[in-house]
């Protein structure tokens, strides 16, 4: 099973769970469990895509160059 088919299935489990009837206690910690490995899921996902985690940006300031003549 790949990755993508992971991530429909939780996202699918997600959508529906509100339906099928737990308790709210159990819809809590299902919830809580289920954001966790979609998470989990999208971090492997970033990671074998090569994306780098976090980016910096560095700004380049403009040069002025000033000609001083002899």
């Amino acid at each position: 099973m790949t990755l993508d088919v992971l991530i429909m299935i939780s996202g699918a489990f997600v959508a529906l769970l509100p339906f099928l009837g737990f308790p709210n206690t159990w819809d809590a910690v299902l919830f809580l469990i289920a954001g966790i490995v979609i998470i989990a899921l999208g971090i492997i996902v970033r990671r074998r895509s090569g994306a780098p985690m976090s980016t910096h940006y560095i700004e380049n300031s403009p040069r002025s160059e000033v000609h001083e003549e002899a």
